[in-house]
């Protein structure tokens, strides 16, 4: 049975509009949904609540560990108050055990998941003041289906961002967030010839955003600002900026109401921040 052929698609759809859409347009670029463990409740054929559990690698303090995020947790309106999510939570933690190091979700509804033994972990994005002139270097924006392979050649060959903590992601949680709203354009992804890579960024008001990297090398801090279309003042890291530069200033942020929680306890004290391209 073809993906956007499960019970549960239905509910997703119906929880959060354009994701079977959007779904169908990973499996184009080779990412199975099916590739995460589904947990559902099910009645008469249809899904009642669906919680999934995604796996993947993840550095800390320049440690590798296996990771899983909870995602894609929704119950029919019907239906809710009635327990079914909670079973299912229940199911997917019990089923990461012994598999994954860390597990952590992203909610705007922290205290429910408290229950649970997940920890609202405070992130941070960090500020710099570097002003810098208009670059020289090419760089273009990415559309689907023309870059399609180009965006997952970037991906194979990636380096770490950060060795505080980074989620390698193999493009799928970046195409999955990348197309969702901005189908066919690859949301805030640009190519950079020089790089052989990708730079995820926006500008706002002589301010550089710059969410993420994807290259084979990390290139230096003025290499990057030497690709900008317009002259800046001032720099947001959205992910722990130590390979670039040791003197960005930490803030507390919440990115896009999404509270990082994290279950169990949780030991790392140095501000970090997961980039947007690799929140699922």
């Amino acid at each position: 049975m073809k993906t956007n052929e499960k019970p549960y698609i239905s509910l997703l759809e119906e929880s959060f509009p354009g994701i079977k859409a959007n779904i169908n347009r990973c499996e184009a670029l080779g990412f199975s949904w099916e590739a995460t463990q589904h947990f559902t409740k099910e009645e008469k054929g249809k899904t009642l609540s669906h919680v999934a559990l995604m796996e993947f690698p993840i550095l800390v303090e320049g440690r590798w560990h296996n990771a899983g995020a909870l995602h894609a947790i929704c119950t029919q309106q019907d239906h809710r108050e009635q327990g079914l999510a909670t079973e299912l939570i229940h199911k997917a933690i019990q089923s990461a055990k012994g598999r994954c190091e860390i597990l952590l979700l992203f909610t705007e509804i922290s205290p429910f998941y408290e229950r649970f033994s997940f920890n609202r972990i405070q992130e941070y994005r960090f500020h710099l003041s570097r002003p810098h002139p208009k670059g020289s270097q090419p760089l273009r924006p990415m559309a689907v289906p023309h870059d399609n392979d180009l965006f997952l050649h970037c991906f194979r060959q990636r380096d770490p961002i950060s060795n505080k903590f980074w989620i390698k992601d193999n493009g799928f949680v970046a195409s999955f967030n990348a197309l969702f709203a901005t189908y066919p354009n690859y949301w805030s992804v640009y190519y950079s010839p020089s790089l052989d890579g990708l730079l995820s960024f926006q500008l706002k008001d002589r301010t550089l955003h710059l969410y993420d990297i994807v290259s084979s090398k990390m290139p230096t801090l003025d290499l990057i600002l030497d690709h900008l279309p317009a002259a800046i003042d001032d720099i947001y890291f959205y992910f722990s900026p130590d390979r670039l530069t040791d003197e960005a200033l930490s803030e507390p942020y919440v990115y896009d109401n999404g509270h990082l929680m994290i279950h169990d306890p949780w030991e790392i004290t140095s501000p970090f921040m997961i980039s947007p391209l690799s929140r699922c």
